[in-house]
């Protein structure tokens, strides 16, 4: 299977030196083109003056085009990510039971009743199309019979990312990356060249934007320089298990996170990097770690399995990640600290790593910093420690990364690197002095 994951991200991210002062903007009139503005710049060989404005233009993003691709209709309606009938290339690499937003050219979408044509079918009379997110079902007034095949026309659009790059003679030029379905590249940038801005060409991209447009940072960065934590003096129980080589017991409690989804491999999935990483730092220490996640879960509805999911196993330390409660912001403060008051009632001495998510889709997105508060607060009212992951994801930005490029499935599940995120800021907690 190919792969579509940032692989080349994590090596720029790593380190990354840029211009000194970058003034990469879009133009004054709508268009696929990026200005960069007279200014000193930093290249190869040192400062570069460009004397004045350069205009670079850029491609739109690359279409795919299916003919006649064989359905029979759901006369299930589609709802969003799922529901009703996939078509092959709304789907992403790795979740083919979910959809990925924006792919899909509404205007594309053509269904007849035979692979050469034959009677053209109306949207709306016939069938019904997300025009976001490509799900399509027939409707109980459709002429086409139930249980028929259709063939669909469609076309979905690929993203990229590009940069915006200065040779050590001033030249300026749009490197372009590797379209993707989802995680797109950032390309290196040419030998004897330094990348100024990195340039996010979406599914629907048909203008740059300043949306678009992420400056690379004036200095080395990493995601590793973001990794924040506290409440390390809550895991002095489970600290000194694990230096004296003694036995830990180890639940991940969450959602489809927490269970695996969606890396390139599960060994890549934050909990098994959990648990290798642990392995490492106390080799003497016999580690049992329990993964119990569960998809499409939130806090609420783990309630009445919480004893046999995570109590049984009698943890010394439990670790909570739960995206899902996003939508729930108004139950988090509730609801977390009543699961730890039910930990501490089973033992005494168990420990919490409270972990705050990823970013999301934006539509999803709408409650996310009040719950990423709500679970901040939860840690200082409950006294137990915190890893908050989200800050990494709240400041990809300043290293020139879109943060939807780490999202698996386009919607909610980080790649290899996102899930990297994770295991790290739990490390960051639990490492050997």
């Amino acid at each position: 299977m190919e792969m579509y994951f940032c692989v080349r991200i994590v090596l720029t991210m790593l380190a990354v030196c840029s211009n000194v002062c970058t003034a990469v903007r879009s133009t004054d009139e709508p268009s696929m083109a990026v200005v960069v503005e007279p200014g000193t710049y930093q290249a190869q060989c040192g400062d570069i003056e460009v004397p004045t404005a350069v205009t670079l233009r850029m491609d739109t993003p690359e279409r795919k085009d299916v003919h006649s691709e064989e359905h029979v209709l759901s006369d299930d309606p589609a709802g969003s990510f799922a529901g009703g009938t996939f078509l092959d290339l709304t789907c992403g690499p790795v979740d083919r039971y979910t959809r990925l937003p924006y792919a899909i050219i509404p205007e594309s979408v053509k269904v007849h009743s035979e692979k050469a044509g034959g009677i053209l079918y109306k949207e709306e009379m016939d069938y019904m199309l997300d025009h976001d997110w490509g799900g399509i079902s027939r409707v109980s007034t459709s002429s086409i019979p139930k249980g028929a095949k259709v063939y669909i026309d469609y076309a979905v659009t690929d993203e990229r990312l590009d940069i915006v790059q200065i040779s050590q003679t001033g030249e300026l030029a749009v490197k372009k990356g590797i379209s993707a379905p989802v995680c797109p590249a950032l390309p290196d940038a040419d030998n004897g060249w330094k990348a100024l801005d990195s340039i996010y060409v979406t599914h629907r991209t048909t203008v740059i934007e300043p949306s678009n447009i992420y400056p690379m940072p004036a200095k080395n960065a990493s995601w590793r320089d973001y990794i924040n934590v506290s409440g390390g003096n809550y895991l002095n129980h489970t600290k000194s298990l694990l230096h004296e080589g003694k036995p830990v017991t180890i639940v991940c409690w969450g959602d489809s996170v927490t269970q695996g989804c969606s890396p390139s491999v599960h060994s890549k999935c934050y909990v098994e990097l959990f648990r290798a990483s642990l392995k490492d730092a106390y080799p003497n220490s016999e580690i049992n770690l329990r993964n119990a996640g569960i998809g499409g879960t939130t806090t609420d509805s783990r309630r009445d399995g919480y004893d046999e999911e995570v109590l049984s196993y009698n943890p010394d330390l439990i670790t909570v990640e739960f995206v899902n409660d996003v939508h729930m912001p108004e139950k988090i403060a509730s609801n977390w600290s009543e699961f730890i008051e039910r930990a501490r009632q089973s033992n005494p001495n168990v420990e919490f790593i409270l972990l705050t998510p990823h970013f999301m889709t934006h539509s999803w997105n709408a409650n996310f910093e009040k719950a990423a508060a709500a679970m901040r607060q939860a840690a200082v009212d409950n006294q137990v420690a915190l890893g908050d992951t989200a800050h990494i994801w709240a400041n990809l930005r300043s290293l020139g990364i879109p943060y939807e490029t780490l999202l698996a499935n386009g919607i909610n599940h980080p790649n290899d690197l996102g899930h990297e995120f994770f295991a790290a800021t739990l490390m960051e907690l639990l490492a050997s002095d």
